[in-house]
């Protein structure tokens, strides 16, 4: 599925479209990708 996930980090919110099983995956490859930030949710994208 099609996760849109929320990220902050210095102050700013963006959010990354991301492939994944699951929001569990969803948040894993998000932090790999930008390892300083804190995920702050995950939404299913149809």
């Amino acid at each position: 599925m099609k996760c849109r996930v929320q990220l902050f980090v210095s102050g700013k919110v963006f959010h990354e479209e991301v492939e994944a099983r699951d929001y569990k995956e969803a948040r894993e490859v998000v932090l790999h990708r930008n390892p300083n930030a804190k995920v702050m949710g995950v939404t299913a994208v149809m």
